[in-house]
């Protein structure tokens, strides 16, 4: 079997072209169907055409390590032990990464300023690739985490044993046999307390306490019975947890 070609690393003029073609892409609607389809296929062509991965690098004087872009420019300085996962321009164009300093874990800007948004607290940073967060350990509590966002605000604390994949941006959250919800568009979080979760595409989500199934309201996290929810007049446009796919509407 023919082992697969090692792709090159771009230059500073293709990274400047892939940022300009976004940029023309984000205004889509003022292009032509043609210049549309002709600035996805040169992105796309760029994309798989080179490595777009950032690395680590070591700095000799010191042994610190830093990340680069696929180009070599500095996301991070030299200034930390190492890192969790450092991403690229393509999938995981994160603006923050995860970094350990004197054995324990902290979020650093990625954008070459050495801004640090966390004290260096955690155990461990997991990079939850569905969103720009972390499965973030702390306390040493090993087998329980929680959730920070990319900036280091604490979403969920230190109760979750499982993280589950997103369904159409509503995450299912486990602790102790209970279950919980994260909507990824609202980022507001419901800690596991509830008995089951039942999930139907593009449905609203119904929980489970006590025998009792009902919704949750996102804005106040009041879970509210089935009956109350369908009768009350109050209720009528409550938005609750649920599963729609956002591209629909």
């Amino acid at each position: 079997m023919k082992e697969e070609q090692k792709r090159p690393r771009p230059t500073v003029d293709q990274l400047n072209e892939i940022e300009q073609l976004k940029a023309k892409l984000h205004d889509a609607h003022l292009l032509s169907d043609d210049a549309r389809d002709e600035a996805k296929e040169r992105l796309d062509k760029l994309f798989s055409s080179y490595d777009w991965t950032n690395y680590k690098f070591t700095d000799p004087a010191t042994g610190k390590k830093g990340v680069k872009n696929a180009v070599g420019q500095i996301l991070v300085p030299a200034d930390y032990e190492d890192f969790t996962f450092v991403g690229d321009r393509y999938l995981f164009d994160y603006p923050t990464l995860g970094a350990k300093k004197d054995g324990r874990y902290g979020i650093v800007a990625a954008d070459g300023s050495d801004h640090v948004f966390t004290d260096f607290r955690f155990d461990a940073l997991v990079c939850y690739p569905y969103a720009t967060m972390y499965q973030a350990y702390w306390d040493g509590m090993k087998d329980k985490f929680g959730l920070v966002t990319g900036n280091g605000t604490v979403l969920v604390p230190n109760v979750l044993t499982a993280c589950h994949e997103p369904w159409n941006d509503f995450v299912l959250l486990e602790g102790d046999g209970k279950y919980g919800a994260l909507d990824l568009n609202t980022l507001k979080v419901v800690v596991p307390e509830y008995d089951k979760v039942d999930l139907d595409d593009n449905e609203e989500v119904v929980f489970h306490k006590d025998g009792v199934e009902g919704y949750i309201v996102e804005d106040t996290g009041e879970f509210v019975p089935k009956d109350k929810i369908e009768d009350d007049e109050e209720y009528v446009d409550v938005y609750v947890y649920n599963t729609y796919d956002n591209d629909m509407f």
